[in-house]
């Protein structure tokens, strides 16, 4: 299994385990920036920590993780003049405590992550404040205030840091003066009315009989290195379905690129803007990682030595604005009449879809949702 495979299981782990607290509700989250993050974590690792990471994270069926997140993290940067893909990564450490050479020099080898050390013991407070700072002016200030009050203590040594911050192009824009206020149609079977944009080209789609859905593939600027995947049920209760059914099977037979046909198409897609934050400990808990989240029982002694060291909490945000020009996610032609009347086909997303960002290159997952109302 290669890293891009771990990193699609894994979102769709996480999607289910979101989804139980999450019912009817608008998701996002990049499973790319939580599995960075967490792999800069099991590098310290050691014992049933480690074999536990391992499994939840699907590591355990990796050759050489870290080497591969070292190339997938060089091929996700060329991003060329097509869109801006950046993810940094660092570390923030209690400046009283030794953190192993090896470990240091192994976490920035990999992922490029060097240590900045902070006084946590003295500082907490103010200390959160900077982290959130740093990290807001990573993601362009589209991530404020990742880390919530009092998620830093006196007795915090280590705050591991991804951020991802994605702004592109669609490669068929949509036109503005085409949008339009139009009928959504919500779970509850209420109608409201949402800005719905409008364009028509020539897009990948399929028709799925089984569960019933239809899925679009929009790519995004010239070289089309990533795409957005959409999937529409039918309705409701096929939604139902379609979030009782998914799994990493069945996400890539149903969104495979190479079984796309390409069709001329009036495409309709609701203007939005999510933003999202979670505390993942128990999602991370229930996929088997509940040892690294215990003081008695987390081994990280790659790290150091000095004093047990456990995971506390990993808080995760998460911002996506779509427009008429593309996509902003952070963890970024006439009127419709005639749009109608010239276009073979149309797929109108008017009520509730689960959506992702692909890396087109490496099949890579980089963000997931799903938008149930504006």
């Amino acid at each position: 299994m290669d890293i891009c495979t771990a990193n699609n299981e894994f979102t769709i782990d996480v999607l289910r385990e979101i989804s139980k607290t999450a019912a009817g509700q608008n998701v996002v989250f990049s499973s790319m920036s939580i599995m960075i993050s967490l792999a800069m974590v099991y590098l310290g690792a050691h014992g049933n920590t480690a074999a536990d990471m391992g499994k939840a994270l699907h590591f355990d069926e990796v050759e050489d993780v870290h080497a591969q997140f070292r190339v997938l993290l060089k091929e996700l940067m060329k991003n060329g003049n097509d869109y801006t893909l950046t993810t940094v990564n660092k570390l923030f450490g209690e400046k009283k405590y030794y953190f192993l050479p090896t470990f240091l020099k192994a976490i920035n080898a990999f992922y490029g992550a060097p240590l900045e050390k902070v006084d946590f013991s003295s500082n907490p407070e103010a200390t959160r404040s900077y982290i959130n700072a740093w990290i807001q002016e990573k993601t362009k200030g589209k991530i404020q205030n990742l880390l919530p009050e009092n998620s830093i203590s006196p007795n915090t040594v280590l705050m591991v840091a991804n951020t991802l911050y994605f702004l592109a192009n669609w490669t068929t824009q949509f036109s503005e003066h085409a949008t339009s206020k139009a009928p959504f149609t919500l779970i509850t079977n209420e109608q409201i009315k949402v800005n719905m944009m409008a364009t028509m080209n020539t897009f990948n789609m399929k028709r799925i009989k089984n569960p019933g859905m239809s899925v679009l593939e929009l790519p995004y600027g010239d070289t089309k290195d990533l795409s957005m995947v959409i999937m529409l049920p039918d309705n409701s209760t096929v939604l139902t379905k379609v979030d009782r059914e998914i799994s990493y099977e069945n996400l890539s037979k149903w969104t495979r690129s190479e079984n796309m046909s390409s069709n001329y198409l009036a495409v309709y897609l609701p203007r939005f803007r999510m933003e999202k934050s979670f505390s993942l400990k128990k999602v991370l808990s229930s996929l088997g990682m509940s040892s690294a989240f215990s003081q008695s029982r987390a081994n990280f002694s790659g790290m150091g030595k000095q004093k047990q060291l456990y995971v506390s909490d990993v808080h995760h945000k998460t911002f996506i604005e779509v427009n008429e020009k593309g996509t902003e996610a952070a963890s970024a032609t006439g009127s419709v009449m005639s749009i109608r009347s010239l276009a073979n086909e149309e797929f109108k997303a008017d009520r509730p879809f689960h959506f992702f960002i692909r890396h087109n290159k490496t099949n890579c997952i980089l963000l997931y949702g799903k938008f149930y109302s504006p």
